[in-house]
């Protein structure tokens, strides 16, 4: 069978039939993990704010998903503090947070710490005054390396099996039903090579473009997807704060986010609805400007342009029915999975869901493709290589070397290396060329190694590559 999308469903979908024993062919006409699955806040949410709706169902399901990552992948996903935060004056009525949050303990059947009120705490020396009114503290889980690892960790361990994961390949085909197979081509995006490829079924797994790649492949689905868009302001780290900060917007019920990671924090998200995949994955003056009011609302320090490490802004597909008009508030729409098997041909679409449900998601499509396919044959797992290590200039932390990931984990630009790969470009300023440009040098060394030694090319990826940051950069800090 074949999956097409290599975001966190797309690579939990994979791992789970491949070690069933299926024959698998992963696909992304990108890199694995370029969409929203590296847009994240890589917080392995139980599902807080949906309580809102009074969907307890739901919220039950997210705790459930969450505490069993946490049992079953404790160097993947690990329990950690946060700090909710209610306005001094004005927002969510306190008591009714504090009883909601103790509500939120009872359905995950106690297995976090319970909440607790704490009038003083580290952080505190970070805000204005009279801004908020003490904290409550609670427990959700984060991811320990990033979104987009996270999204790696899945695929690997296949890699020298008969199953296949090709990124920067894309489909074309069509549904035989003489022989009831699938008849793909598939495009090399480097090379302009094409594969032939037959497969009994297809699965849907491109999140944002799952209606794109439907109506492609003469799919009707009584599904789609609104898109929400969220961006986040990545900026360094107070040696104060260690503990996530969730405050109380203010507004549509809503909160934003101080997240602490690595040498950085993650401000936001941003929650606006869009109609179009190409807006959503782009941060604007208004994000920021956005941004920016509600921090320095809250805090006493003033951003200015060079505390801006980077951005992350991604696009939450959120699963409506296909008559669904724009018209509601993004955060009021569940974050529910849809699996939809089409009911003529062997293909299956994958609707909505967050990476704590992940391995829901995965269960659900491998029931649904089971009815359909034979049995599988034997389980596969190939024996993992030995990771090397290698320090770039400013990051404290060791990081997987580029001939690593060219070799053993599908790396195949700069930009893959520095931004899913490792965290270069989210932790270093100017997505790793450094503030006055100083690592330049270094990234053409980088980009000559996963390109195979090729100098000229390294130095032409490195300029198209800043190029690209710097007119990003621009234009989001525009107005600052």
């Amino acid at each position: 069978m074949a999956i097409f999308g290599g975001g966190i469903n797309g690579a939990c979908v994979y791992h789970q039939l491949c070690r069933q024993g299926h024959r698998v062919l992963l696909l992304d006409r990108g890199d694995f993990a370029c969409g929203t699955s590296q847009t994240s806040a890589m917080m392995i949410w139980g599902g807080l704010l949906y309580l809102r709706n009074m969907d307890f169902l739901t919220v039950h399901h997210l705790c459930r998903d969450r505490d069993r990552m946490i049992e079953e992948m404790p160097d993947w996903v690990v329990a950690r503090a946060l700090r909710y935060l209610p306005l001094h004056n004005g927002g969510r009525n306190r008591f009714v947070t504090y009883g909601a949050l103790w509500f939120y303990w009872l359905i995950s059947l106690l297995r976090r710490e319970r909440p607790r009120h704490e009038a003083l705490f580290p952080e505190r020396a970070l805000l204005k005054d009279n801004v908020v009114d003490g904290s409550f503290t609670f427990e959700e889980a984060v991811l320990v390396d990033s979104d987009a690892r996270f999204v790696l960790k899945w695929i690997t361990p296949f890699l020298k099996t008969d199953c296949i994961a090709l990124n920067y390949c894309e489909p074309h085909g069509e549904y035989h039903p003489r022989d009831r197979c699938w008849h793909l081509d598939i495009e090399d995006k480097f090379s302009g090579k094409t594969y032939p490829v037959q497969t009994r079924m297809i699965v849907n797994c491109t999140g944002v473009w799952t209606d794109e790649v439907n109506h492609r492949f003469g799919i009707q689905s009584p599904v789609r997807h609104a898109l929400s868009k969220g961006a986040f302001l990545i900026i360094n780290r107070s040696p104060l704060h260690e503990t996530l900060l969730v405050f109380d917007l203010g507004e549509h019920g809503d909160v934003i986010n101080l997240i602490p990671w690595g040498p950085v924090a993650l401000w936001g998200p941003t929650e606006t609805a869009v109609d179009s995949i190409e807006e959503g994955f782009d941060v604007t003056a208004a994000d920021v400007n956005f941004l920016l009011e509600h921090y320095h609302k809250r805090f006493s320090h003033t951003l200015k342009k060079e505390d801006v490490v980077s951005f992350r802004c991604g696009i939450r597909p959120l699963a409506v029915p296909r008559g669904y008009r724009n018209d509601r508030y993004p955060l009021d729409l569940s974050r529910k999975q849809q699996v939809v098997p089409d009911a003529v041909r062997p293909w299956i679409s994958c609707y909505g869901g967050k990476i704590t449900g992940c391995l829901t998601m995965a269960q659900k499509v491998a029931n649904a493709a089971s009815r359909r396919l034979p049995a599988p044959e034997r389980i596969r797992i190939a024996q993992q290589t030995e990771l090397e290590w290698f320090q770039f200039e400013g990051m404290e932390e060791w990081i997987p070397s580029p001939a690593y990931c060219r070799d053993y984990e599908f790396c195949c630009t700069l930009d893959d290396y520095l931004r899913r790969r490792t965290n270069i470009s989210q932790w270093i300023p100017q997505d790793g060329l450094g503030l006055h440009q100083e690592n330049r040098p270094l990234l053409e060394r980088i980009a000559a190694e996963i390109n195979g030694g090729n100098l000229s090319a390294a130095e032409e990826e490195v300029a198209r590559y800043a190029a690209n940051v710097g007119r990003r950069r621009e234009r989001a800090l525009s107005t600052i």
